[in-house]
């Protein structure tokens, strides 16, 4: 026979998991925008217990599941080991979504120094990192359309979903 008083405190803890989450806007409902929290700084910054490989891969799915194209995957510390340094594994993913640079770019081409959307991902001890610079901050520097400011917070939350994707899975 179930213990009400563990009942009890199950369904206490499972509703104080639900609102932190929903408040705090963590990665438990990272699908939404509701479960996206800007952070006030330049950067957005994750770590996972994946290997490298594996982060990856969901990181690239995570983008192309997002509507964005791949432009380029720069090997950074294959790059460096070919002048005979070694680092950990350090790659840069270059990617964009044309329709929402088009509504940055047509009223402000200064914006093409962001572009495109970044996040860099490394091997740091048992976890993989990443690490995006966030439109938010960077279009601090610009006069902004109201259309523009609305097309910076969808993709700096897309960059943050695709990113909490890899930690969370899809």
């Amino acid at each position: 026979m179930l213990n009400k008083k563990k009942i009890t405190g199950f369904a206490v803890f499972l509703t104080v998991i639900i609102l932190i989450s929903v408040f705090c806007g963590t990665a438990v409902f990272a699908g939404n925008s509701y479960g996206v929290k800007i952070p006030k700084g330049p950067f957005y910054i994750l770590k996972v217990k994946k290997r490298f490989k594996n982060a990856l891969f969901d990181l690239k799915q995570g983008i192309e599941d997002a509507n964005f194209s791949i432009l380029a995957v720069a090997p950074i510390s294959t790059g460096i080991k070919g002048i005979g340094h070694k680092i950990p594994h350090l790659k840069v993913i270059d990617f964009c979504n044309l329709q929402d640079g088009y509504d940055l770019l047509k009223n402000n081409m200064n914006y093409a120094a962001f572009m495109p959307c970044r996040i860099a991902i490394y091997k740091d001890g048992k976890y993989t990192v990443m690490i995006s610079f966030l439109p938010t901050y960077f279009s601090k520097f610009y006069k902004n359309t109201p259309e523009q400011k609305k097309t910076v917070i969808k993709v700096t939350k897309q960059i943050i979903r695709i990113m909490n994707s890899v930690k969370t899975g899809f």
